[in-house]
């Protein structure tokens, strides 16, 4: 397999600000167009580094693709043309594939000089071949949006530049929007008919045990050394009991919990100068204060000035979680170790277990409490959006309650049917 001539860098400037640039290796230098429009339509607009660094990678997808094919787009451009048909199909099939299934497809000889083949062993081949690997559609349809608008871009950024007569523009923006056209009709389309096997919380009895073997003081907790059994444990009660995202949890600074009023608040702060990391951990929610439970509080408090006070690095940042062998605030990849050590050590048993699906558990049990309360679907969806930190409107909470809707409606399957099949005993 090639390696990718392509990486998307992570700059951290003095305020602060994180800027991904995508650059060539070989040169070690940004791709001048690419940071252009990403400095002049994205980052103008405010948004999240997370943002520009999904955009660039969509670019590079697009990048990637240029190079396989062997087309010099400014030279088309600059000729009044763009992609061919037969070129936007190839371009949204690369957007389906996995980069790295796409550098080993492009490593692959195509030219006329490699072997040729019998017709009959070129059937027995295809009979062969396995369908190749693809991304979620709806990531392979934000690769193409991305890629449409920097090429709606690129196109008047290169006609604003270079000299020429109307006729030619009009009739390079008119190719364009051909193209643009023909891009938005091969948009992958996700119909979300596949349900089985989504995204669900956990079990009660899966929860109990990880609770269980996650304790500081267990003998089948996975991790070594006191500090980081107690940290681990720490980190996955916050995961299970407040329901916030990895981002949100190594967010967390000290003075954001009050532990007089045993609250938490999830503050915003993107581009913060005091965070050293360069993949920042984000809020992608709204800032909200929700409470903390006296355990809760009295874990954390117990952690800060125990085994974080002891632990050297840790004073010169304000961030609550931290790495036992440095003190620097605890990364994302770090988390990810983590959660990969404790399901290894326990042989399938945890296979699901991920921040994101604690996450998931926590909308069920909240789901659990509204209906033992008899609370009102308007008002459970409320409390719940404010809980998450989602917007009073938004729909999201579909996403996170999929365990408890199936439950509910398995059950009600199963009395319709137990009524029928008494209904027929009776009659009989």
């Amino acid at each position: 397999m090639a390696l990718n001539p392509y990486a998307v860098k992570t700059l951290v400037l003095s305020s602060g600000e994180r800027l991904p640039v995508l650059i060539a290796p070989a040169t070690g230098a940004p791709l001048f167009e690419p940071s252009i429009y990403v400095l002049s339509e994205i980052r103008a607009t405010n948004r999240a580094s997370n943002t520009i660094d999904q955009v660039l990678r969509s670019i590079m997808v697009l990048q990637l693709f240029l190079d396989s094919s062997g087309i010099d787009l400014e030279r088309r451009i600059r000729q009044g043309a763009v992609f061919r048909l037969g070129e936007l199909d190839e371009l949204v099939r690369h957007c389906r594939r996995p980069v790295a299934d796409q550098l080993k497809c492009n490593s692959i000889p195509t030219s006329r000089q490699s072997v040729r083949r019998s017709s009959a062993e070129s059937v027995r081949l295809v009979q062969r071949q396995v369908a190749p690997p693809e991304v979620a559609g709806d990531t392979a349809a934000n690769r193409v949006r991305v890629i449409r608008d920097y090429l709606d871009w690129l196109v008047r950024y290169h006609m604003a530049r270079y000299d020429s007569a109307a006729a030619e523009r009009e009739r390079l923006w008119n190719e364009w929007t051909s193209c643009k056209e023909a891009l938005n009709a091969r948009l992958p389309r996700h119909k979300g008919r596949n349900t089985v096997g989504q995204r669900e919380g956990l079990q009660p009895e899966v929860v109990e045990k990880l609770l269980n073997v996650t304790s500081p003081t267990s003998s089948e907790n996975p991790w070594k050394g006191k500090g980081t059994c107690i940290r681990n444990a720490l980190l996955v009660r916050w995961f299970y009991e407040l329901g916030l995202r990895r981002g949100e949890v190594l967010n967390v600074k000290i003075s954001d919990i009050n532990f007089q009023s045993e609250e938490l608040t999830v503050v915003r702060r993107a581009d913060d100068p005091e965070d050293p990391r360069k993949d920042q951990p984000l809020v992608k929610t709204r800032d909200r204060k929700i409470p903390l439970s006296p355990g809760l509080c009295k874990l954390t408090h117990e952690y800060i000035t125990n085994t974080r006070r002891a632990t050297e690095g840790a004073r010169r940042h304000p961030f609550l979680f931290i790495a036992m062998g440095t003190g620097a605030p605890l990364s994302l990849s770090a988390v990810n170790v983590i959660f990969a050590e404790l399901r290894n050590a326990f042989n399938g048993e945890f296979d699901a277990v991920t921040p994101h699906v604690l996450r998931h558990t926590w909308n069920d049990r909240f789901s659990d409490v509204m209906d033992t309360l008899n609370v009102s679907e308007a008002e459970e969806e409320r409390m719940r959006s404010f809980l998450m930190g989602w917007a009073p409107t938004s729909k999201t909470s579909a996403n996170y309650t999929r365990r408890h809707i199936r439950l509910k409606a398995q059950q009600v399957s199963l009395a319709m049917q137990s009524k029928q099949v008494e209904g027929v005993l009776s009659d009989d």
